[in-house]
Parts: structure tokens; sequence; C-alpha cells
């Protein structure tokens, strides 16, 4: 029972001084991930890797075992990069600065992790560790860009779908001259939430029931112009209502709190993609 327990002490004091050392930046992280609605998502990282550890148990830690050899040198270059960062050796644009440091804390903890139980288990615990990577924040002027490519994105889908009803229009960009009332698919209706919610349960559901890398990729890809197809019947349903039924719906609790029903047709879409990848998996 002492030598099983061993590995598991020396990972949580590792952790604990981790922390200790890189309060400072880890603090910084979470007042960004609740503050900032961009990042929101953030914060749910580490309980959603914290379960995959605890349902992968057995596989990860049998046989585990203090690995120095191994994990010393892993850990130097984690440590040097961000002690260059904290002191500010290396100059960096304030858009990148939290997330190279980020980045550094969550190679540190895989190299702890390497060094506390071992590359057997270090191999077998790839996916949680590796969800830990979308704790390292987007750089502030990249998620403008992703923001605007959403917002277009689903622009073209409205027009699209408003095509496809015959509803007559004058569009410029984002904007759209409809009859009753004109719409802007603002940057705040990207759909820059949902895809990230839809992206991390495509991760997520991709590991459970898929095998083979191919078909786990293209999933978590597909998530994204399903968020934005999905954008666009959520923006098209409520001109709808607003028009044809009671103009209240376009500034109503379905147009302000209505994403978790929204949300139900992309899970719809995405677990139909499941389902069609897991027929073409070999057996």
């Amino acid at each position: 029972m002492t030598s099983r327990l061993r590995p598991h002490l020396f990972f949580a004091a590792f952790v604990l001084l981790s922390i200790a050392l890189f309060w400072a930046s880890l603090h910084q992280w979470a007042v960004l991930s609740l503050n900032d609605s961009r990042y929101s998502h953030l914060i749910l990282i580490p309980l959603i890797s914290a379960f995959f550890f605890y349902r992968e148990r057995h596989a990860i830690f049998s046989g585990a075992g203090f690995s120095p050899r191994f994990g010393l040198p892993l850990l130097a270059v984690p440590l040097a990069l961000y002690g260059l960062l904290a002191l500010r050796v290396v100059p960096t644009s304030a858009n990148y600065t939290l997330t190279l440091v980020v980045l550094a804390i969550v190679l540190v903890w895989a190299a702890g992790f390497a060094l506390c139980y071992g590359p057997r288990a270090l191999r077998a615990a790839a996916f949680p560790l590796l969800l830990l990577l979308l704790l390292v924040p987007v750089p502030f002027n990249l998620m403008d860009g992703i923001i605007t490519a959403l917002q277009r994105g689903s622009s073209e889908l409205t027009y699209a779908l408003f095509r496809l009803a015959d509803v007559p229009m004058f569009r410029q960009g984002v904007t759209f001259e409809l009859p009753g009332i004109g719409i802007e698919v603002a940057k705040e209706c990207s759909s820059i939430h949902s895809g990230c919610a839809l992206f991390i349960t495509g991760l997520l559901v991709g590991h459970v029931f898929l095998k083979s890398l191919w078909a786990k990729v293209p999933l978590a890809i597909l998530t994204i112009p399903i968020a934005m197809f999905t954008n666009a019947v959520r923006i098209v349903t409520l001109w709808f209502l607003g028009t044809k039924v009671d103009m209240r719906f376009l500034s109503g609790n379905l147009h302000h709190r209505g994403g978790i029903l929204f949300s139900l047709i992309s899970l719809s879409v995405l677990m139909s993609c499941l389902a069609l990848f897991r027929k073409l998996e070999p057996r």
C-alpha cells in the first residue's frame, strides 16, 4: 500500500509546490477566465481532465513508479522557459505573455507527472494531459480573428437559409436589411461560446467512442461548421418569430437565454456525425 501511495504523494506535493511557485500567473489566468466571456471555458478544463484521469486510472497508474532519469530532463526545459518569461529575459508581446506562461506551466505539470509516475503512465495518460493544453488562453489578437471568422461564417449560412426560405433582403457584410426589421450578426452573436463548448464536447465523445485518430480529428473539426450552422438557424428562427409572431421574441428570453435550446440542434448533428464515423471505423 505504501509503495502504491508514494507516487501519488510525490505528485500531490509537486503540484502544491508548483501552484505556490506559479501563483501570480495562475491568479491572472483565473481572473481572465472568470471575467472575460471569451475565455469562460478555461476554468472547466482541470475538472474535465481530472475526470478522465479518474476514469482511466487503472490503465494509467498500474505499474507507475518514480522515474527521475526520464522526468528530470523533461522538467528542466519548461522550468527554464517559465523562468525566462517571468524574469522578462525574453521580451514578449502583451498578447502572448500569458499564453506562453500558461503553456510553460502545463508542460511543467506534464513533466512532473512523468517524473512521479514514469514513461508508461505518461503514455497511458496522453489524453487527459493533452486536454490540459486547453488551459492555455488563445492570444487576444488571435481570439479576435477567430471571432471574426465565426461571425462571417454565421453570416454566410444565415444568408443561405434566408435565400432557401425565399426571403427578400439586402445584405452588406454581416448586416441584413429584411422585411419588418433588419438584423446584424454581431461579434457577440458569433457562436464563440457554443463553438468552444461543442469543440470540447467533440474531443470528449471522440475519445470515448472512437478508436482511430483519423475519425477523432475530423469529428473535432466538424464542430466548428456545426456551431456556425446552429447559430444561423437561431438567427433565422428569431427573425421569423419576431416578424411573424411577436416582436418581443427579438429581445426576449429566447434571444438572450435560448442557447441551451439551440445547442440541442448542435448536439444532434454532432451525434449523427459520431454515429457515421463509428460505422466507418474498422471493427
